[in-house]
């Protein structure tokens, strides 16, 4: 009996011929379901990140240097590209070699993908570099990648570039006591805008180093974070997330990968052997979902055509492109929606920067327009993002700092004080012990309704954090109502000798309208615009508010004092109309005498 129930409990525990089958088939079903979805599925690329748009922009390019567009900046845009080596050296116990290449022109680094057992390897891959002037050097070292230890060097050969134009493929002969490499390089001059355009990375680089360059001696109390001691990244990048996986090579290799607004890397320490990925988010071409060993969820990142590989050798990929591929997550799908909205963030952040730079540039045009005769070329791409009578200030950072009254009319606040024939804004400044005032005059604009001029100093500073004099810009922007009863006075200050002087603008808003033949209501708005993000975004913003309500109270005082001094009352009008009042005292009538 016991035995029965015994068979009929192991009968119903095991599964029947018919439901393995079932389940087999369902699991064939599913496994072809995917393939067939990773296989017709678009890739998500960003617009004018993949290689079409890269060979469109070049192309673009190149038509508008070939078209005479010479008159302005220009830089050099050097395309190598690394076709073939051949005879290597055997650096592996077999006879073979896992060559990759290094290619450094000027600062820059890039690296290729890895040939694996070859001695003869097929790159056919594409590396772009800007430089601002030619000739420059380009040297490629060719190196065999090691699981464990430290990369062997192969040979490495320096090759010159003289001047424009292409050399075609070349076979040149390595350092070494064996091996050759191929190498077709090309030369092109495009316009300094066009080059920037061209290749993202030479105008985020560009940008980054001159807003660092201006910042000065910045004192923030704050311990270097895993980006700065591992990757010497600039202090302002901090990680925004951070994930444990493993890059994929011959093993995997665990490490944790690090996200900032900047740069995606990677950081691993297995046998002693240091691996540092650092791939900069304006290379990145495309995220996507993949497997390792069909069971372990992955992240593959490839970059653009001519991006090359940063920090390790990638891996290959037939169009061209090179890839890294990243797998162990916690939780695959949360870290790629991460670094999408990652690279997202940072496409948005540079198409900010250029709406930013357009404005700057058409202040800068306006403003210089009336006291130089040369013509002054704005780049065609700030001219597709700007139209006619662009607003001067933002107005979504404006905040109120004053709301009352004034002792005169619009019209006779721009007669007195802010006029060309006033003198209050050179007193004012001097008196804040304010040097080298030098304040233009208004003039009509294009760009903007009104006049605008421009006002450039050196503004004592009192904060601890700035020199004692820090050098400020200010573009002044003006507009008189017809009936000279509403005047609207707009100003930008860009100071440029302080801590993040660069990341931000002080915009402020006077609006001037007559009450009667005595007085105006005065409403006066300001507030800080921020064009980068910085650490300090949130107390440089109250700072500049709280300063500027300070500095308003300056400014009238000083005003009302100045417009007593300019319009002194007329002691002859006072004595006609003293006499007046006594030819019409009743007293005094010849009747009554």
């Amino acid at each position: 009996m016991s035995s029965q129930a015994a068979s009929a409990a192991l009968g119903f525990l095991l599964p029947t011929c018919w439901e393995i089958e079932v389940t087999c088939a369902a699991a064939m079903i599913l496994v072809a379901l995917y393939a067939a979805f990773e296989l017709l599925a678009p890739r998500p690329s960003s617009p004018g990140t993949g290689a079409g748009a890269d060979d469109l922009n070049l192309a673009r390019d190149l038509d508008g240097a070939d078209k005479g567009g010479s008159g302005g900046p220009s830089a050099y845009v050097v395309k190598l590209e690394l076709l073939a080596a051949k005879n290597l050296i055997a650096a592996n116990l077999n006879g073979t070699s896992d060559p990759y290449a290094l290619i450094t022109c000027g600062e820059e680094k890039r690296f290729s993908s890895m040939v694996p057992g070859s001695r003869n390897p097929m790159w056919g891959e594409e590396f772009n570099f800007v430089v601002e002037s030619l000739p420059v050097k380009i040297k490629v070292k060719i190196y065999d990648w090691d699981i464990v230890w430290k990369s062997t060097t192969l040979g490495s050969v320096t090759v010159p570039v003289e001047s424009e134009g292409q050399s075609g493929p070349v076979w040149h002969t390595l350092d070494s006591s064996s091996g050759q490499v191929c190498l077709h390089i090309k030369a092109i001059k495009v316009h300094e805008s066009s080059s920037r355009v061209l290749n993202n990375s030479a105008e985020a680089d560009a940008r980054r180093r001159i807003s660092m360059d201006k910042q000065g001696p910045t004192v923030v109390h704050q311990k270097p974070g895993h980006l700065q001691t591992i990757f010497g990244l600039p202090p302002d990048e901090v990680v925004e997330h951070s994930y444990s996986c493993a890059l994929e090579r011959s093993f995997l290799y665990h490490g944790r990968m690090y996200v900032s607004s900047w740069h995606i890397c990677f950081h691993s320490n297995v046998f002693s052997k240091q691996i540092k990925v650092v791939l900069p988010l304006r290379d990145i071409d495309e995220i996507r979902r993949s497997q390792h060993a069909v069971i372990n969820p992955a992240i593959t990142i490839f970059l653009r055509m001519g991006a090359g590989g940063h920090g390790v050798p990638p891996l290959g990929y037939p169009d061209g492109r090179v890839r890294y591929k990243f797998a162990s997550f916690w939780n695959r799908n949360h870290t790629i929606r991460a670094l999408q909205r990652a690279v997202k963030n940072f496409h948005t952040m540079i198409e900010a920067e250029k709406q930013e730079r357009a404005q700057s540039a058409l202040r800068a045009l306006s403003s210089s327009r009336k006291n130089s005769r040369k013509e002054i070329n704005v780049p065609e791409d700030f001219a597709d993002l700007t139209g006619q009578l662009q607003p001067f200030v933002k107005e979504g950072v404006l905040v109120s700092v004053f709301d009352g009254t004034f002792p005169c009319t619009a019209e006779q606040f721009f007669n007195n004080l802010l006029s060309d024939d006033s003198s209050y804004t050179t007193e004012y400044r001097t008196a804040r012990k304010d040097k080298d005032i030098n304040l233009g005059q208004w003039h009509v604009a294009d760009e903007y309704d009104g006049q605008v001029r421009e006002l450039n100093c050196k503004s004592i500073c009192h904060s601890p954090m700035c020199p004692p004099y820090s050098a400020m810009t200010e573009w002044q922007h003006m507009v008189l109502s017809a009936d000279k009863t509403d005047l609207v006075f707009e100003t930008v200050q860009q100071v440029h000798d302080v801590p993040f002087g660069s990341f931000f603008e002080i915009h402020c808003r006077w609006t001037v309208k007559t009450v009667n033949s005595s007085s105006c209501s005065l409403k006066i708005s300001a507030g800080a615009h921020f064009k980068k993000w910085c650490i300090m975004q949130s107390k440089i913003k109250s700072g500049a508010v709280d300063e500027y309500k300070k500095e308003v109270q300056e400014m009238l005082g000083f005003a009302e004092s100045y417009m007593l001094k300019a319009n002194p009352p007329n002691q002859e009008d006072d004595v006609h109309t003293k006499k007046d009042n006594m030819a019409a005292d009743p007293d005094d009538m010849p009747g009554d005498q």
